[in-house]
């Protein structure tokens, strides 16, 4: 054998041996590694075998305009129950509450009756807060929330070219009521002048929340395009803004620094909302804030009201009165009588059926009832019917950031209504509300030579309904009521409104 043949065999058999010693070594080392595995994952760990890795896990980094030698604060337990998931945690009166209306003189001799449709001056605390002072009788003013005028804004810069520098003053207003140092505030309210709100329900709304935290409630917009414009994340201010007193004592501190670092916003609200962003504070949405981003009728939006309580609505003097036949301010008063007789279960939106006769109930608590000649299912009826348009006059479902339906055009199709005539609640809480029919919709269904059939005009006049306060649970988990009609008699409808209990479903 050639010497270079024997030198490659002797290398190879001794390559094949090294290379089956390391396949063997790797084994070993391998099936050693998945015994020591199998062996430490079965010993149960203790928790205080890991609190060094606990002490830097998802610890913040500091920031270049941070303290870095200001303390860590402790890890919050995730298993503990958020503060506003606790039920009746804070004990709140209205006199908790302070409500601040932002107002201008040249509106107030309109405005301010919007303002008497609520205001409970024995009951409730707040202020009005002018831009230039108006003259008010003493006997007027025991009507209304105290006034004063703002503080001057001309130091502040403003670099909008279309808006109004107004939008300063009104983002102040929280600061300058925060520092009136009022005894036992939990929560400011801000508002229009144009805003009603329901104060009870606010009240018992607040009541989830702690208000030594820092809470901003509010709501967004109706208008896709506002949302879009402003933010998704923004409570729009004549809806109603809820900021609690840990908040406000925040914002007090930095308001007026922050407000210098957005000179080109063209409002309150985004100022206000900016400010609030840079504390680090989202959002907390209650969707019975309404900003009422519309025009035109809104019908609509009133009788189909989302399961929530009812809090507030605005831009009184851009849509049509809610009452026919009535001016604005009649029809309002009208409305705010229920709301006062009964707040909780004010425009709850209930449904039911009578099968037989192939009829679809809608029942706005306080407001209207409508009955439909055909079926519609609680999935089409619990939108609102677009009896309004956009805030820029456009008809288009896509211009709302809410849940629409389409207007029933044929006369035939469209229902009888019945408005709210009187509301009374009784000692044991039952609450008696009745609705009179419209005869213009009878007009126009006998002009189109509709068949009314068995719902006709002389059947049925005016319809009863009969229903219960709403608990303070159902605040913490709405549900919608379910219905039932129970006869006729003497050309009154009887409807009945209950909880629903567990199994039921509004259809049946």
């Amino acid at each position: 054998m050639p010497r270079h043949d024997f030198h490659r065999s002797k290398f190879h058999s001794q390559w094949c041996r090294s290379r089956t010693s390391r396949i063997v070594v790797i084994a070993l080392v391998f099936a050693l590694f998945l015994l020591a595995w199998l062996t430490f994952d079965s010993i149960p760990v203790k928790t205080s075998h890991w609190k060094g890795s606990n002490e830097w896990q998802g610890g913040p980094v500091a920031f270049p305009w941070e303290d870095d030698q200001l303390p860590l604060a402790p890890m919050q337990d995730k298993h503990v129950v958020p503060e506003a998931n606790r039920s009746n945690k804070t004990d709140i009166s209205l006199r908790n509450i302070v409500f601040n209306v932002a107002a201008s003189a040249h509106l107030w001799s309109k405005r301010k009756e919007y303002l008497k449709l609520w205001w409970r001056p024995d009951d409730m605390v707040g202020f009005v807060w002018l831009d230039e002072k108006v003259n008010i009788s003493q006997e007027e003013a025991a009507l209304l929330p105290q006034v004063f005028i703002s503080e001057d804004i001309s130091k502040f810069r403003y670099t909008n070219p279309t808006g109004q520098p107004s939008g300063i003053r009104i983002a102040r207003i929280i600061r300058e009521a925060f520092e009136l140092g009022l005894p036992n505030v939990h929560w400011f309210v801000l508002g229009d002048d144009d805003t009603v709100f329901s104060p009870y329900n606010l009240m018992r709304v607040l009541r989830k929340y702690d208000y030594k935290e820092m809470y901003y409630i509010g709501n967004p917009s109706e208008s896709h395009a506002s949302n879009t414009h402003f933010s998704h994340g923004m409570a729009f201010g004549g809806g109603g803004i809820a900021i609690s007193y840990a908040l406000a004592q925040s914002l007090s501190r930095m308001l007026d620094e922050c407000l210098e670092r957005y000179t080109s916003l063209i409002g309150s609200d985004d100022r206000l909302h900016a400010c609030i962003t840079e504390l680090g504070v989202p959002l907390t949405k209650e969707i019975g804030f309404h900003q009422f981003d519309v025009h035109g009728n809104i019908f609509g939006l009133l009788s189909a009201h989302p399961i929530a309580p009812f809090i507030s609505i605005h831009h009184l003097d851009e849509v049509d009165p809610v009452f026919p036949k009535l001016d604005t301010l009649s029809s309002l008063r009208r409305l705010a009588h229920s709301m006062h007789a009964e707040p909780s279960s004010f425009l709850q939106h209930s449904i039911c059926y009578d099968r037989e006769q192939k009829l679809s109930l809608s029942v706005s608590l306080g407001y209207a009832v409508q009955v439909f000649p055909h079926i519609l299912l609680p999935r089409e009826l619990e939108r609102p019917e677009m009896t309004f348009k956009s805030w820029n006059s456009k008809r288009s479902r896509g211009e709302f950031d809410l849940d629409t339906r389409w207007f029933l055009k044929p006369v035939c199709n469209r229902p009888v209504d019945f408005y709210i005539q009187n509301l009374n609640v009784n000692d044991n809480q039952t609450v008696v509300s009745t609705y009179k029919r419209d005869i213009a919709v009878d007009e126009k269904k006998r002009s189109s030579f509709c068949l009314i059939h068995s719902f006709r005009p002389e059947k049925v006049q005016e319809i009863q309904v009969v229903s219960k306060a709403l608990s303070d649970h159902w605040f913490l988990v709405p549900r919608r009521q379910c219905c039932k009609v129970t006869g006729v008699m003497d050309k009154v409808l009887r409807i009945m409104i209950f909880p629903c209990q567990n199994g039921n479903d509004i259809s049946s």
